[in-house]
């Protein structure tokens, strides 16, 4: 029997990053009072995804922003594989993937935004922030756990513990992995 052999997906940053963002927002997401906690916990959330954002610019790997952009041709083609349960392994985020990328850290910048605006002097009063930023964060709630389901999902499809992979580092290597058109497999200068 062959040893697995496994390829380092994800670097310690993101790992770290992504995972104080997810407490963070499971803890905004139970704890939704407004009070001065919830204000600092969600201020903590915009840090980390600006620190991600920041770690993207400058990494070259599967973090990077050139793993990072998403495509709207390979993301139907991705979406026609997963309803056949016949997609393709990826390294790092798959085609749709990438997508809940960007909305789950646009909908948190937009709550640390909305939060942000609704104890400013100039919105007092106006319920129209407050209802917006409840909005959002309502929106996030239903793509955290859409987030959730594609990683079971894939998780399931690919015979691959995704969760775990985002704790060690690592996913199995296969020659069935690919990688994203636009990414650069880790330690590889694409500039």
């Amino acid at each position: 029997m062959t040893p697995l052999r496994r390829v380092q997906a994800w670097d310690v940053v993101v790992r770290l990053l992504h995972w104080a963002l997810a407490v963070l927002v499971a803890i905004d997401l139970v704890r939704d009072d407004g009070d001065r906690a919830h204000r600092l916990v969600g201020y903590a959330a915009v840090v980390v995804v600006l620190l991600r954002l920041g770690w993207a610019a400058v990494v070259r790997s599967h973090g990077g922003l050139a793993g990072l952009r998403p495509s709207i041709s390979q993301s139907w083609v991705y979406l026609r594989l997963v309803l056949r349960g016949q997609p393709p392994r990826s390294l790092g985020h798959n085609p749709l993937g990438l997508w809940m990328v960007w909305l789950l850290w646009t909908l948190v910048l937009m709550l640390g935004l909305t939060g942000w605006m609704s104890r400013l002097d100039a919105f007092w009063g106006d319920e129209r922030v407050h209802d917006i930023h409840a909005f959002v964060a309502n929106l996030l709630l239903v793509a955290v756990i859409l987030h959730l389901a594609g990683v079971a999902t894939m998780s399931w499809l690919w015979k691959e513990n995704l969760a775990a992979a985002m704790v060690t580092g690592f996913k199995r290597h296969t020659a069935a992995a690919t990688e994203p058109a636009n990414s650069q497999p880790p330690g590889r200068s694409g500039r």
